[in-house]
This record gives structure tokens, sequence and C-alpha cells, in this order.
């Protein structure tokens, strides 16, 4: 019945607490979201988290791809793609010690990077070519030696880029809620929480709050009136 497809999304509490701890918690891999569960939903198997992931992703509400070998999920338009996989790269903790590095260190070279961070050399190589392909870093030929220095999307995360949470998401999700059943409303909207409420016919009021404490808010949407 399609009234019953197009409302799982929301009304289904494990896909709830799903989508709200990748909302707070955007680029988890399985286990550490399954972690993340709050200890009320400490029932739900890895089988059922697993079902409802793909349930979500299917929707197009969550996306997921596979970074170092770990997939992992992100709600969909929360962020850019780019950044996304920006995030993703830097998760892993060479990647990430590899960019501050280079960071604090502008024209460093991988076997200064090696050493200052007492890694294999292939170790760094695998990683600054991960890093170059999402424009986090760029390198330069300068004679034999290639040099290192922070990208384009380096410079956004910077800016902090990384924890916008953007209007574009707000009317994502307002209308992806938007349809013949569902009647969202935004009944409270802080620095530190927003908070939307679903009217369903047939079915109880429903509400998703999402912790947003963590992030830098767009002005344009909190200057929005409604």
């Amino acid at each position: 019945m399609p009234y019953r497809k197009k409302t799982l999304f929301l009304l289904h509490p494990t896909r709830r607490t799903i989508y709200r701890v990748l909302c707070e918690n955007p680029g988890l891999y399985f286990y550490k979201l399954m972690s993340e569960i709050p200890k009320e939903d400490e029932k739900i198997s890895g089988s059922t988290l697993l079902y409802h992931l793909g349930k979500l992703e299917e929707d197009n509400i969550i996306k997921s791809q596979k970074i170092h070998g770990k997939r992992m999920y992100f709600p969909n338009n929360l962020r850019s793609k780019e950044i996304e996989e920006a995030f993703m790269h830097l998760s892993n903790e060479n990647a990430k010690n590899i960019f501050i590095y280079i960071l604090n260190n502008r024209n460093c070279y991988q076997n200064q990077i090696a050493k200052a961070l007492d890694i294999h050399h292939d170790t760094v190589r695998h990683h600054v070519e991960k890093l170059e392909e999402a424009r986090l870093i760029t390198k330069s030929d300068e004679g034999k030696t290639v040099n290192f220095n922070i990208g384009q999307v380096g410079e956004q995360i910077l800016e902090g880029s990384l924890t916008v949470f953007s209007e574009r998401y707000i009317r994502f999700i307002i209308s992806k809620l938007a349809d013949d059943c569902h009647f969202p409303e935004i009944i409270e909207k802080t620095k530190d929480k927003l908070v939307i409420r679903v009217i369903c016919p047939r079915e109880d009021d429903i509400e998703l709050s999402i912790d947003i404490s963590g992030w830098e808010i767009e002005t344009s949407f909190e200057n929005e009136e409604n």
C-alpha cells in the first residue's frame, strides 16, 4: 500500500532513531553506529540495523560509501558529497594526522611526513594519494621533490564547511515529509536543537529532534521566519 511505504521513514521508531544518530554523527561506520544507538534501544541487533539502513538508503534518506575498507553512512543532503567524502577520508587516523601535518608544515614532502609521524613512507604515499583525490591537499613537483599543501576542500573544511547545518538540508527533509500524508512543521529551531513535528492522518503525531549544538547554522537558515 503506497501510504505505508511512504511513511515508514519516520513512523518506524527504529529508523527514526538510526536517522537521528546519523544526523548528529554523520560518517559513522556500521559497528560505530551500533555503539551510538541509545541504551533504551540496545535490543537492535546487527541484522536489524543492517535491514533498516538498507531501507533508509533505498528511500534516498541516507547514503553510504566504502572508505578504507569500511562502509560509512551519512544523511543525504546534510553536507555536500564532496565534503562527506573528505570527512570519511579524515576518519582514518593516519590520514587525519598526515592532513594536520601538511596543514602545519606547508610545502612538506613524503619522507619528511613519514619521519615526523613515524609511519612507513608507503603508508604516507597511499594516504596522500587519497587526500589529493578528495582535494584535501595538493601536490607540486619541485625538481625531484614532491611537495604538499592544503587543497580547496581542505580550505573549505578549515573555514567551517564541515560543520555547517545547511538550509538546503532543512528543505530536503521537509520536502521528504511533505507528501499527501505528512504535514511537517519546525516547532523549535535554536543553535542547539532542531525539532520537526509531523502530523499524519490515521497515525499519532511524531517528532524528530536533532542535536545540532556542534554545528554552525547557516545565516539564511537562522533568519528564515518559517
